[in-house]
């Protein structure tokens, strides 16, 4: 994604492929959470617009991952033993 210079301000609202890229999600997800959160798309014309305001505290409020893999105690010895050898 490319990214704005410091002093460009975001548009409030933009099209629905841009806040797909933006947001990282699919295009029907979009229109899932749409179905529950009234204003996050609104219409002008014929386009279909996403309110970034809203569509921001969504995506904020997305649960951090779970990752599996090695345990706690594995990377607490590959972290002290790998501080050891610098």
């Amino acid at each position: 994604m490319k990214q704005r210079p410091q002093n460009q301000i975001r548009p409030r609202l933009g099209p629905l492929n841009e806040a797909v890229r933006y947001g990282g999600i699919s295009r029907s997800r979009l229109y899932e959470w749409a179905r529950r959160h009234p204003g996050l798309i609104v219409k002008n014309g014929a386009s279909s617009l996403v309110d970034y305001r809203i569509y921001d505290q969504l995506l904020d409020a997305l649960p951090a991952a779970k990752l599996k893999g090695a345990s706690d105690e594995a990377l607490t010895e590959y972290e002290n033993t790998s501080s050891n050898h610098d």
